[in-house]
């Protein structure tokens, strides 16, 4: 009788063991996220971060642009842009501080003699940046194949993509791809989807792509950076960017990145790049047009699948997955949209048709 009852003992236990056991890995398994929703404002403290305006595609007359490079400098920090890089045609117009050493372009002087260029944007000031509260990038506008905005970097340019982003990586500069609109829709066989991925998962320092440019001269720029994040999220991001591609003053302020950062200085500015801690903007009406949407925050919960935009001011949010609009509205739920994967992106429209939007979430 009494092994019968040891038996059952030892039967009990082993079952409240067992049932334990179930209970423990029931609570630890539902607490795991379903989702891992990669998050590239994850670091950001919403509450003490500063926003940096910054411009990453700008001429001046070093080579086709229509005002000495001061002008520029002079004009963008007019409107609030603490970032600037001066990206002219194979041509490092930098420092600032050096401004008054550098000589315009041949076009320029052919410009001038031709009239339709005045003699002071031919004649050159020094700028220094720490006064004026800029953060001045080293660049260019790589062009003597598809244009690629260089930063960081005193490469002017080689014959082949191949050949700049080799010298570029010796350097340790960072690389966009500038319009691929203008390119796609020129030679589709020659730069399709697969051209532009090859490239990305060969070169880590090829950190994105403008989708907006010169206003928004190719729309086909972002049907294109959707079928690349297709292919590429959520292994490798691909950061979106909106840039001016200024020549002269009609088209100078309505396209900028927002950057937020806890200081600015290069290495965050560098990092906020490859990581894209940023948000785009285009405003058909500049600087002077309607009151953007303000974001307060974006949040990730993993647990819940939650995607939420703090925003106000706004006529509407969208989310975008493989080019298609996915849903409406501030918050995103994959729990609701189970279909999606690889990566979701918002755009927010505002009064003036103004556009900005955030960089793409990564799904897991």
């Amino acid at each position: 009788m009494k092994l019968k009852l040891t038996a059952l003992k030892k039967i009990t236990s082993g079952l409240q063991w067992f049932s334990l056991v179930a209970i423990m890995s029931f609570f630890v398994f539902s607490c795991q996220p379903k989702w891992d929703i990669q998050n590239p404002y994850a670091n950001v403290d919403w509450n003490n971060h500063q926003r940096f305006e910054a411009n990453f595609h700008t001429h001046t007359t070093r080579s086709d642009g229509r005002m000495n490079p001061q002008t520029v400098v002079d004009k963008y920090h007019d409107l609030g842009y603490e970032i600037l890089a001066v990206t002219d045609h194979n041509e490092v117009t930098y420092p600032w501080t050096g401004f008054s050493e550098l000589e315009a372009s041949s076009g320029a002087y052919e410009r001038l003699e031709e009239g339709r260029l005045e003699e002071d944007q031919i004649v050159y000031e020094n700028r220094d940046p720490k006064e004026l509260g800029m953060l001045a990038i080293q660049g260019n506008e790589l062009s003597r194949h598809h244009h690629m905005g260089s930063y960081f970097s005193d490469h002017n340019g080689t014959e082949t993509e191949e050949e700049s982003l080799d010298a570029t990586a010796a350097k340790n500069g960072l690389v966009m791809f500038n319009h691929p609109g203008r390119y796609t829709a020129r030679d589709p066989d020659h730069y399709s989807v697969d051209w532009y991925v090859n490239l990305l998962k060969k070169y880590d320092h090829l950190i994105g792509v403008e989708i907006y440019n010169q206003g928004d001269r190719y729309p086909n720029d972002r049907e294109l950076y959707d079928a690349i994040l297709s292919r590429t999220m959520p292994d490798r991001q691909v950061w979106a960017y909106s840039n001016d591609d200024m020549h002269h003053s009609s088209t100078l302020g309505r396209n900028w990145n927002v950057f937020l950062l806890p200081e600015l200085n290069e290495t965050w500015v560098r990092k906020g790049m490859q990581e894209g801690v940023s948000y785009y903007v285009y405003s058909p009406s500049g600087h002077n047009g309607a009151k953007l949407p303000e974001i307060a925050a974006i949040t990730v919960n993993n647990r819940k699948g939650l995607i939420d935009i703090n925003v106000t001011g706004q006529d509407s949010v969208r989310w975008i997955s493989g080019g298609e609009v996915v849903h409406r509205g501030n918050q995103f739920s994959l729990k609701e949209n189970p279909e999606i994967e690889k990566y979701v992106r918002a755009e927010i429209f505002g009064p003036g048709e103004v556009i900005m939007g955030t960089q793409p979430f990564g799904i897991r």
